[in-house]
């Protein structure tokens, strides 16, 4: 599928460009489209401000208005935090983002464009779109121009991500502890535990055990989590009569 392709129209500033296609490439945006500048391009400050995303700068496609910028694309979906004269449907991020990717899927060519940093887009530029974004927000309506390509693009991302909504970041150098090292684990802890008279009454011990089995095996331990918990029994041994005079 082909993503959307980001059109900004009458930016101001270089850096705000720079900003944008950094949003861009966060969430797997290539396709930057420019109409009508107002500085010079290319842009020493949107070099700086895209920061690892010169590469679709140097992709970008100039374009003298909307009408010429828009002419290949088959669903334009234009972001404004401004009503409008005309009755048009307005969408959340989320809704656009599901309609982009569904029109992706049947071949269809999208767009978003955003408007100039003052004054948004202009009657005529809107007329060219098929729906209206506006972005929530809790008092100014108004964001930066990167902020706004950067959140229709993670809600375009998001749309077919497919990544958990809760896990566990292990680390690069552990790995799932084995059978053996938790058996292992187990008994010099149960082991330490006995000697320490923790099981009591002696006649309920087989359950203990087994209860402390079944709570530890739930952690879903790593091997260094297994070397750690073996070390801290070791210390915790070593040393409990460090508070007892000589």
């Amino acid at each position: 599928m082909s993503p959307p392709a980001v059109i900004l129209s009458h930016p101001q500033m270089g850096e705000n460009v720079g900003s944008a296609a950094r949003a861009m490439k966060n969430f797997g945006l290539s396709d930057l489209r420019l109409i009508a500048p107002q500085f010079g391009w290319p842009n020493d400050r949107a070099q700086i401000l895209a920061s690892g995303s010169g590469d679709i700068l140097e992709a970008a496609q100039l374009h003298p208005d909307a009408a010429s910028a828009l002419a290949g694309f088959q669903l334009v979906l234009a972001t404004t935090a401004r009503a409008r004269d005309a009755v048009r449907e307005v969408l959340t991020p989320a809704e656009a983002a599901a309609r982009l990717r569904e029109a992706e899927s049947r071949g269809i060519k999208t767009a978003l464009l955003f408007g100039a940093e003052r004054a948004g887009l202009d009657n005529d530029e809107i007329s060219l779109c098929d729906a209206l974004i506006t972005i929530p927000t809790a008092k100014m309506s108004s964001l930066n121009l990167g902020q706004a390509v950067l959140l229709l693009g993670y809600e375009w991302l998001k749309a077919a991500d497919t990544t958990p909504a809760t896990r566990t970041r292990d680390s690069f150098n552990d790995k799932p502890a084995s059978r053996q090292e938790l058996v292992d684990m187990l008994e010099h802890l149960e082991g330490e535990l006995d000697a320490g008279g923790f099981f009591f009454p002696p006649a309920k011990k087989g359950a203990m055990v087994r209860n402390i089995r079944a709570m530890i095996l739930r952690a879903g331990l790593n091997d260094g989590e297994v070397r750690t918990i073996r070390g801290m029994i070791v210390a915790l041994v070593k040393n409990k009569y460090r508070g007892e005079k000589k």
